[in-house]
């Protein structure tokens, strides 16, 4: 019988015998690992280090892709690589990918070289080599099951904080403080509003906004919860207040120039926040973007007016 080797990839999230013992799996693991390691250095990228969640992930996976004869990143009842990544403990503010491979036939079981195999398989393809070559990726996750009858499944993820959605019109996407998000906020709402007087940025806002935010752990925080009008200091001296809040994942581990581009565009393309922004009558804002070294970032606007 001829071997046949089949891959699949995606960009996201009682068991059959492991052909390998136990104690080689990890051997495996590890060049698989290696291999998409030296991949990633030669194009200047950072490497990986093994993570349990996506290696727990991608091993339900092999073996339900082996359990019930099917070859794809989405299961019988449409899990995907971000659902089984988050049932084996994952963060969801992470971007999560996944490549998958497959061979019939297989008469040799999981060696060193079939883990070679299957790595130049996925690099002598632009959609899999893309995966191990994405940046913002920062742990890796690999499992090879096989049966009796010489049925294979291969399965790497991977996961990290992604990158910045957005960027500024130089193309650069720089790391900034507190001062300088409030800065380019200003030059950016200003250019929305030439009509207007201008709107300028407020420390006390900005303090206020940052105070309301949590200091760590943003996952399920909403707008409703900040409750940034709820607890004005008695000596503000606005007489109105407008708040924009917005939130993204997998978008970067540190806030960036290109975020605040991203935050203030998306607010600018709803026809209610544009209203907002461009309120002439709102003539101070407070401004933050925090992330929590995930992936995950939350934006918060707050903006006073007479």
């Amino acid at each position: 019988m001829i071997a046949r080797l089949t891959l699949l990839l995606a960009l996201l999230l009682p068991a059959p015998a492991l052909a390998q013992a136990p104690d080689t799996i990890q051997d495996l693991r590890e060049r698989s690992l290696a291999l998409v390691n030296e991949a990633r250095r030669a194009e200047g990228l950072e490497s990986l280090e093994l993570e349990d969640n996506l290696t727990e992930a991608a091993l339900v996976h092999a073996r339900d892709m082996l359990a019930r004869d099917y070859f794809s990143h989405t299961s019988p009842e449409g899990g995907t690589v971000l659902h089984r990544y988050l049932e084996a403990g994952g963060d969801d503010g992470r971007v999560v990918r996944e490549n998958i491979s497959t061979c019939s036939g297989c008469r040799d079981r999981p060696d060193l070289s079939a883990v070679e195999e299957m790595h130049q398989g996925w690099m002598n393809s632009p959609g899999h080599r893309a995966n191990i070559l994405a940046e913002g990726l920062s742990d890796y996750g690999f499992a090879v099951v096989q049966d009796d009858e010489g049925n294979r499944y291969g399965v790497e993820t991977f996961a990290g904080p992604g990158t910045p959605r957005g960027e500024a019109p130089d193309g650069s996407v720089e790391a900034i403080g507190p001062e300088a998000q409030m800065q380019l906020a200003a030059e950016i709402i200003n250019r929305k509003r030439p009509d207007a007087t201008p709107i300028e940025a407020d420390e006390r806002l900005r303090r206020h906004v940052e105070a309301r935010l949590p200091s760590d752990g943003l996952g399920g925080v909403s707008l409703s919860d900040i409750g940034l009008l709820d607890t004005l200091p008695a000596d503000f001296p606005w007489l109105s207040y407008q708040v924009l809040y917005a939130e993204c994942g997998g978008c970067g581990d540190t806030p960036t120039n290109a975020d605040v581009h991203y935050f203030l565009g998306n607010w600018s393309d709803g026809n209610r926040s544009r209203k907002i922004l461009t309120d002439g009558s709102l003539t101070s804002f407070g401004f933050v973007v925090l992330a929590d070294g995930q992936g995950r970032k939350v934006a918060a606007l707050l903006l006073a007016g007479d």
